[in-house]
């Protein structure tokens, strides 16, 4: 840390003020939709450090100018792309790859590149720096994409120091902490209510594909407690199982991706699926109105409820298309 530092303050003596405004962003962030909550925490770690915002174009809104114009080289001083085996397959992050593509061979340094699962990095950015998400954790990612930047001549801010307390709180006692929210009996109606909008936002996505592709099977089976759906050649199951104390915190969201669905209409054609990918979330909420779905692993990503129907809905789609077409490693 000490020698992170150094770097810092010395790139900041070395530099003048027209350097350090020469690019409308420090840094400019290229992700999937899917990825906003974790995208949201990193602009605001970030802001608080740098002298402009992080910029971001999201996903799922229309954006002036050209896609990926806050990525070139003359626009942001360092690009982070938070990589997942869905960045690129969209419209917005194809163009923003075309974009990167020049920008790494001229400067690879200038790119670095966070990864969100374990899907394989492609080979033109095999000379960026790359961080693991899932083993570093959100301070030290920050920490990385900070350094990038400053080894870049941007000017990073020291860390606000932590507020001191006043005065001493008076000694609480273990029994006299409120429950948690997740723990109370009012968390299974946030409960349902999200299990609600995962079903309503599975149906909105096969209904637009039957739309679409109206010659293919497209169907969302509703069980208790449980969502399957049908995407043609694949399928994916949201199964919520309660815990043992009854408790909301102590129940879990399985997601599991079906490959090798039989032909044919129904439930039954999935009996004979086996599962291709799946993860585990636990609900995470302060309240009724801050609630997320977290992967139950270290430093594991949220989610919001219609982010993770569609993300998984957008993978198995991706999945099944490449076995169509034998694209599968």
């Amino acid at each position: 840390m000490a020698s992170w530092l150094s770097r810092v303050d010395s790139n900041q003596r070395s530099l003048g003020h027209e350097d350090a405004t020469m690019f409308t962003n420090d840094l400019a962030i290229s992700a999937v939709s899917y990825d906003t909550l974790l995208v949201e925490q990193m602009m605001t770690l970030t802001a608080l450090r740098l002298r402009s915002t992080p910029a971001w174009g999201d996903t799922s809104l229309p954006r002036e100018g050209l896609p990926g114009a806050e990525l070139h080289e003359n626009a942001s001083r360092v690009v982070l792309v938070l990589w997942q085996r869905l960045w690129g397959s969209d419209e917005i992050t194809a163009a923003e790859a075309v974009v990167l593509r020049v920008r790494v061979r001229r400067a690879p340094r200038s790119v670095v590149v966070v990864t969100l699962d374990d899907s394989a990095v492609p080979g033109w950015l095999g000379r960026s720096r790359c961080r693991s998400f899932a083993t570093a954790g959100l301070d030290a990612v920050v920490d990385f994409v900070l350094v990038a930047i400053a080894d870049a001549g941007g000017i990073v801010l020291t860390k606000p120091a932590p507020k001191l307390a006043i005065s001493t709180p008076p000694m609480v006692r273990w029994s006299d902490l409120p429950t948690p929210f997740l723990g109370q009996t009012r968390a299974h109606s946030s409960l349902r209510r999200e299990l609600e909008s995962l079903g309503a936002a599975l149906q909105a996505r096969v209904d637009a594909a039957k739309r679409d592709c109206d010659d293919r099977v497209w169907e969302l089976h509703k069980l208790p407690h449980r969502f399957v759906a049908r995407l043609d050649a694949a399928g994916i199951s949201f199964s919520w199982i309660p815990g043992r104390s009854g408790t909301v915190a102590d129940g879990r969201l399985m997601v599991i991706e079906w490959a090798g669905v039989a032909t044919g209409r129904g439930i039954a054609a999935l009996r004979a699926a086996r599962p291709a990918r799946e993860c585990v979330y636990r609900a995470d909420a302060e309240g009724p109105d801050a609630w997320c779905w977290r992967a139950d692993r270290p430093n594991g990503r949220a989610s919001s409820t219609l982010n993770l129907a569609n993300e998984w809905v957008a993978a198995a789609t991706m999945t099944a298309r490449a076995f169509e077409t034998g694209d599968v490693s």
